[in-house]
């Protein structure tokens, strides 16, 4: 699973990187320098080792950068995929998914509720397989079941890609949306699929969003719980983030 970054941490690197250059030569490396020459080393091997700290401090910088980069636009390549309607949609119709949520969002605006998201990633776990085995059908026949017993009328749910799924919660704080994530994860982590004479165990990574009425928006909400679910996706066992 790819990680999600925040979408803002690459610009925070680039402008440091772009600082970092421009105070370079009027600012710090004369300093350095100047350090270095009064602990006794030359005015060439000073300038040498001032350019190579600059050099290994922009690399680092740099590395960084490129990787958020590339992770916010995989974060945002991951969210217009799950918006664009045109995709399949595994669950249920991806048209209807959207057109609802666009509107739930707008009856909250008008009501001032507060809307919340919860994204869940289901891997199943076997220590004693070396092998993987694709059982993705089997654990969508199980989180199905349990989204059909436990969501509200006014949730909707759906699965835009193998073993991940949404829940977009109507008039929900955060508070409450992480009891119904809880909840989902203990009934989800307690299940076992029996598959080719081995038994797998099932970890759920949950990532729960929320946002106020003012700041309530499809795309943005999809994007937090994602980013929370990713977060999950790192640590082990069972876990729950929020965003």
């Amino acid at each position: 699973m790819n990680s999600v970054a925040n979408r803002k941490r690459y610009k925070i690197l680039g402008g440091l990187i772009g600082g970092l250059f421009i105070t370079s030569a009027v600012a710090w490396m004369p300093l350095l320098m100047n350090l270095l020459e009064q602990m006794g080393y030359s005015h060439p091997k000073s300038e040498i080792i001032s350019y190579a700290i600059l050099f290994l401090v922009s690399a680092m910088v740099s590395y960084l950068f490129v990787t958020e980069l590339i992770k916010a636009r995989i974060q945002k390549r991951r969210c217009d995929e799950i918006l664009d309607t045109s995709m399949i949609f595994e669950l249920h119709n991806k048209q209807f998914f959207y057109t609802m949520l666009k509107k739930q969002i707008y009856l909250a605006k008008r009501n001032r509720w507060s809307v919340s998201m919860i994204a869940f990633y289901i891997e199943p776990i076997n220590r004693h397989k070396s092998k993987r085995v694709d059982i993705s059908s089997q654990i969508k026949e199980i989180v199905v079941n349990e989204l059909e017993r436990y969501a509200r009328c006014s949730d909707q749910v759906g699965s835009f890609a193998k073993n991940e799924y949404l829940v977009f919660l109507q008039n929900c704080s955060k508070d409450n949306a992480v009891r119904i994530a809880e909840r989902f994860k203990e009934r989800l982590s307690s299940r076992y699929v029996t598959i080719e004479g081995n038994t797998y165990k099932l970890e759920c990574k949950c990532g729960v969003a929320s946002l106020e009425p003012a700041a309530a928006e499809a795309k943005r909400l999809v994007e937090l719980a994602y980013e929370a679910m990713d977060k999950a996706a790192e640590k082990p066992g069972s876990v729950i983030e929020t965003k």
